[in-house]
């Protein structure tokens, strides 16, 4: 359905099967966009009129999904700017009831997307969620970093995870098997900002991590917030 929904509705524009799959109340939480069905319906109309790359690059795509969540992490060509986005849908009765995301500036060629995007079914999706949720809150949230290395596989540092946060605190945690997404929110002196990461657990390790970061604006086209 949200592959769908990316094919058909953004690059296609095709607006009636918008029409099908977007629910009247959709919640909108994206700060550049107004809430609702209506809101939706015009941002497609809006993004069908911009220009287009004359050759687009294939978009990087990991998805993930738990229940009815589903994380989308891709890289995509906007307006001239490589960007990194993290997105979570809701869905309910077959609908889209509620999205969320973050998107960042890729400059001087940073892999933020690129990486393993094979989901391996052999990884079990509620201890790989346990060991993120108590990652996050000893070493992100409670400072602990001498914990970090029980968590850590070879070659990755705590310092690799967030920055010097004056606060962190964790929203929403969706998990499938090897891949773990926590949606979180962040200060640092008067920036406050979504944060969005991506972790790769293998045999109880993190193993490969993603991080996308936007900065919360004071003004919005809604009153639903980014988190």
């Amino acid at each position: 359905m949200i592959l769908d929904v990316y094919t058909k509705a953004f690059g296609q524009g095709d607006a009636q099967f918008a029409e099908t799959v977007i629910a009247e109340n959709y919640i909108q939480h994206n700060p550049m966009v107004k809430t609702g069905k209506a809101g939706f319906m015009e941002f497609l109309s809006l993004l069908q009129q911009m220009p287009k790359p004359e050759n687009p690059k294939q978009p990087i795509m990991r998805l993930l999904a738990e229940d009815n969540f589903v994380v989308v992490h891709s890289q995509l060509e906007f307006m001239g700017k490589e960007m990194a986005t993290m997105e979570l849908y809701r869905i309910e009765s077959g609908m889209l009831v509620e999205h969320w995301d973050a998107s960042e500036e890729i400059k001087d060629g940073k892999p933020m997307v690129a990486g393993t995007l094979t989901i391996d079914e052999q990884e079990p999706t509620a201890a790989n969620k346990r060991l993120i949720m108590n990652f996050v809150r000893q070493v992100l949230i409670e400072k602990q970093v001498e914990h970090s290395a029980r968590f850590l596989g070879q070659g990755l540092k705590a310092l690799d995870f967030a920055a010097d946060y004056d606060s962190f605190q964790l929203h929403r945690v969706v998990g499938e098997h090897n891949f773990v997404m926590t949606q979180s929110e962040a200060t640092q002196g008067s920036k406050h900002s979504v944060q969005y990461d991506l972790y790769r657990v293998s045999e109880g390790l993190i193993v490969e991590h993603w991080a996308v970061n936007q900065e919360i604006p004071k003004e919005m086209a809604h009153s639903n917030g980014m988190i």
